[in-house]
């Protein structure tokens, strides 16, 4: 077993009359993960990330680069758009099983970078 923790902070002084600063920070209990992997992502049809999770897993994305700084990545869960990741942008989601995950890039293709780490329930 092996410990994953992440750790999320937002800040801003101009967001808003007042400053803006909350970070949290979680401890999650894993069994196994992949290596962090790169892709490059083409446009025109949605291409595996993940074919499908066998058990409740932390999924971590970053679009690390295009040759276009105004491509995004449309992430796909069952097929179903859910997430638009900018060039720089990451998502950490916590994802049940049986999900496949795909992505399509828009504007121009784009690298990105991704790892699943089983969580240990």
């Amino acid at each position: 077993m092996a410990t994953l923790t992440p750790t999320f902070s937002l800040t801003s002084t101009d967001v808003s009359s007042d400053s803006l600063s909350l970070t949290t920070t979680d401890t999650l209990s894993v069994t196994a993960s992949t290596n962090v992997s790169r892709k490059s992502i083409a446009t025109g049809s949605a291409q595996s990330v993940l074919g499908s999770n066998s058990s409740f897993s932390y999924v971590y994305l970053k679009v690390i680069s295009s040759t276009n700084s105004a491509s995004w990545v449309q992430v796909l869960l069952g097929g179903d758009a859910k997430f638009k990741v900018r060039v720089g942008e990451f998502l950490f989601i916590p994802l049940y099983n049986s999900q496949a995950i795909t992505a399509e890039a828009q504007t121009a293709a784009c690298v990105i970078e991704y790892a699943q780490y089983v969580a240990n329930v």
